[in-house]
């Protein structure tokens, strides 16, 4: 079963959800690894070695703004969460430097007026922050009342299915209430009408509203079966985080899902250090390759 990470939809606060967030990735990732669920140590190795290489491109294409992909706010929130959840930007100062230059671009962005295109901004903006969210300062107190804004500007029938589990999150990282429309994800036909998205987006979004373990465990059963070859890197993303939550996500003897999912991530890493097809636009090739990282970082967790 997967632990749960419910979030209410009462007044009652979400202890256990919010903790676990507020603690950030970085708290996550220090969780032990069940038992035969290690990397071995070539792909440990290897993983390594092409994390920096991530990393390294994801310098590369910075711009001098701070931002990623000609100033694409959902990609430089990504490209920022890959860079912070590596750990290593207080021993690489070009890294550290390139978070700080992120961190600064997105707040900017955060605080312009999203009046004129409420809808695109609200879904851009809730994955714009979650490095933010997860990161102490003085202007802390300031992301609640914004992530609630963009809440209130979000249809579940606007949002693409692969969207869900980002809004749900941000959600949950600031112990905010959900909009009726969003609320609609705990009935059970939510999640499993045609074309409800993958079923990686699927368990992620079970798990993060705490739909009963019955339909978690066919959920999880169906995210084992897909060829994850095929998937793409932000369902990488939350099967590596479903994997990290649920016991016994690789059914008995069908090997540790660290390794199949790093083998696969290692296959696609292209030759420029970065994931996703070359004659794709500047946003996706970010987004696919910062996803990929954080996929990644969690593996190696």
């Amino acid at each position: 079963m997967c632990k749960k990470r419910l979030i209410r939809f009462s007044g009652i606060r979400r202890h256990i959800f919010v903790a676990f967030t507020a603690l950030g990735l970085l708290a996550c990732l220090s969780l032990p690894a069940g038992a035969g669920e290690h990397l071995g140590a070539s792909l440990r190795l290897e993983g390594r070695m092409a994390l920096r290489r991530g990393l390294q491109t994801l310098l590369a294409w910075q711009g001098d703004d701070g931002s990623w992909a000609d100033g694409d706010a959902a990609a430089t929130g990504q490209a920022v969460m890959a860079i912070m959840m590596s750990g290593l930007a207080s021993e690489w100062p070009e890294l550290q430097t390139a978070q700080q230059r992120g961190n600064a671009w997105l707040e900017t962005w955060l605080r312009t007026d999203p009046k004129q295109a409420a809808a695109g901004w609200a879904h851009s903006a809730l994955v714009a922050i979650r490095p933010l969210l997860r990161q102490s300062g003085p202007d802390s107190r300031n992301w609640s009342k914004l992530v609630d804004t963009a809440l209130k500007h979000i249809s579940l029938g606007r949002v693409e299915e692969s969207d869900v589990p980002w809004v749900l999150e941000a959600a949950a990282l600031k112990d905010l209430p959900l909009s009726e429309s969003v609320k609609g994800l705990q009935r059970e036909e939510a999640l499993q009408r045609p074309g409800a998205g993958s079923p990686a987006c699927r368990l992620a979004t079970a798990w993060l509203i705490g739909r009963p373990e019955s339909e978690q465990a066919l959920l999880r059963a169906a995210a084992w079966e897909l060829n994850w070859e095929q998937e793409t890197p932000a369902s990488w993303y939350w099967l590596a985080r479903s994997g990290r939550i649920c016991k016994n996500f690789a059914p008995g003897g069908q090997g540790s899902w660290r390794e199949r999912l790093m083998a696969i991530m290692l296959s696609r890493q292209r030759g420029d250090g970065g994931w996703g097809d070359a004659e794709d636009k500047p946003a996706r090739r970010v987004l696919d390759s910062a996803l990929a990282l954080q996929a990644m970082i969690l593996c190696l967790a």
